[in-house]
């Protein structure tokens, strides 16, 4: 293995470790067990963070596929077998096999990278945002940073540590005979002196590592469904936006999304005839959402229009499932608890209605009045609609339903301070409810300067105590979420605001 050090950049090399059959798990692959209808490998890779990323680990028939799949560079294992150490030398030694001008298939290199962030391919629950967040802390401090499980345990396979100071850890513990037989973690991270090791505490079920069938059952208790929020322009030419609706699910199905959001108004957007849209084009709309459901085979969510009294519309998010047999098939429930196992079909009508800032929405838009919520894979989510954020009752009441998360599409209206209260009362509704708040709000159109509602881009998943944990700037984009339930249950039972709660005297 080259030691040869390199002018360095803040680029990471992701090094996943994929190899292994558990004996307490009766033999299987561990990193090839399902969990929420994803290979685990599969889920330990969409969590690193984009750009070089190398697996290690047997010959396996789908190991090489599954990692050009997700554009990683795979290595075998070799020899098959030799446990942790050996395999993470094999990765790391890939990447400086190519800087000695060695012969062999597209070695990657470690030219421009600072930080290798290495990985458990046995860790279902691996958020990307803490991936990123050891990388930086890495690469700021010049230290190994690793995650920490509940017990304050440092996980040695979830860590970011500078590619200088592992080559040097490696050269120090490998066998002077040659190979890593028999070679531990542990012995590496013995290398390290006072202070060149910092943790990061471990949110929900992220530190789990599928390796007894205590450890598979937590993963699957907490692996909640991935949900994508899809953040773009809406036109005022149906056909525009249809196009756009349909690239951003084909990108959600891509990133193995089982719900796709998408905003508020998205059929047509705020300033135009809501009545005729609703009229003209809701049902094809409502066909293109169930095809693309069915197509791609994961629920769509989508505000639209529908038609109310007189010449008002209902503000409507359409919520379309794919047909039964799909892995994306859910149940829907509202008020009277009804539940069917046919392909999902429901609308939320928003209740409380945008008369404000100088805007009038209910003169043309009438309100609704009940409280829905869907089941997916075990988790039940709840919706809501923009200025539904305002009004904390609605989220304690769809919490207190049994919802983990909350759907909120957007259009938000732009503003001095809108800004500002949009991402303070997403943290403000998350807090009050303890769940997941999930908003996908329109992009701005560049060229746009009317008064109507188009808008402002800041989609974002808060942590159920208000913690940002994604959030997107005014362009158009995608946000992809793995609910965790175990952080939504710690949350609920570190603030048990839900059963706190008491009846106040009236006014």
């Amino acid at each position: 293995m080259s030691r040869h050090r390199h002018e360095i950049t803040a680029t990471v090399t992701s090094v996943v470790l994929a190899g292994g059959s558990s004996s307490r798990l009766g033999g299987e692959d561990k990193t090839r067990l399902r969990i929420a209808g994803a290979p685990v490998l599969e889920r330990v890779l969409r969590a690193a963070p984009t750009g070089r990323r190398v697996v290690v680990g047997p010959a396996t028939d789908d190991g090489a596929d599954l990692a050009g799949r997700h554009g990683a560079h795979f290595v075998r294992e070799d020899p098959p077998g030799s446990g942790p150490l050996a395999a993470l030398a094999r990765g790391v030694g890939e990447l400086t096999r190519a800087d000695d001008g060695e012969s062999g298939v597209d070695h990657i290199g470690t030219a421009g990278v600072q930080t290798v962030l290495v990985l458990g391919g046995d860790m279902p629950l691996l958020r990307p945002e803490t991936l990123s967040a050891l990388c930086a802390d890495s690469a700021a401090t010049g230290r190994v940073a690793a995650l920490a499980d509940g017990d304050d345990r440092t996980q040695y396979l979830c860590a970011a540590w500078p590619l200088a100071r592992l080559l040097d850890a490696l050269a120090a513990v490998e066998n002077p005979e040659g190979g890593w037989a028999d070679g531990s973690l542990r012995s590496l991270y013995a290398q390290l002196g006072e202070g060149e090791l910092t943790t990061r505490a471990a949110i929900g079920a992220e530190a789990t590592d599928v390796d007894t069938p205590e450890s598979l059952a937590e993963a699957h208790r907490a692996a909640g469904p991935r949900i994508a929020l899809a953040q773009i322009t809406v036109s005022e030419e149906f056909e525009t936006t249809a196009l756009r609706v349909r690239r951003a699910v084909a990108d959600a199905a891509a990133a193995g999304a089982h719900l796709v959001l998408l905003p508020e108004a998205t059929l047509t957007p705020f300033g135009t005839d809501l009545r005729r849209a609703a009229e003209a084009h809701h049902d094809a709309f409502e066909s293109l959402l169930q095809e693309l459901a069915d197509q791609h085979a994961l629920v769509i969510a989508a505000g639209s229009f529908t038609t109310a009294d007189a010449d008002r519309v209902h503000n409507t998010v359409i919520v379309r499932g794919p047909a039964p047999g799909s892995h994306a098939t859910a149940a829907a429930t509202d008020d009277a608890g009804g539940a069917a196992d046919d392909p999902i079909h429901l609308e939320y009508r928003k209740i409380h209605l945008f008369d404000a800032y100088g805007h009038r929405e209910s003169d043309t838009v009438a309100p609704g009045h009940e409280l829905v919520t869907i089941d997916l894979h075990g988790t039940r989510l709840g919706l809501a609609t923009c200025y539904d954020v305002r009004f904390a009752e609605q989220f304690t009441a769809l919490a207190r339903r049994g919802a983990e998360a909350i759907l909120l599409p957007l259009a938000w209206a732009d503003g001095p301070g809108k800004s500002e209260q949009l991402r303070l009362l997403l943290q403000a509704r998350a807090l009050d409810s303890t769940s997941v708040v999930l908003a996908a709000d329109q992009a701005p159109p560049a060229d746009y300067a009317g008064r109507a509602a188009r808008g402002i881009g800041q989609s974002a998943v808060i942590g159920p105590l208000g913690q940002i944990r994604q959030e997107l700037g005014r362009e158009e984009g995608m946000l992809v979420v793995d609910l965790d339930l175990a952080e939504i249950a710690a949350a609920r039972a570190a603030l048990p605001v839900l059963e706190h709660a008491a009846d106040l005297p009236p006014a």
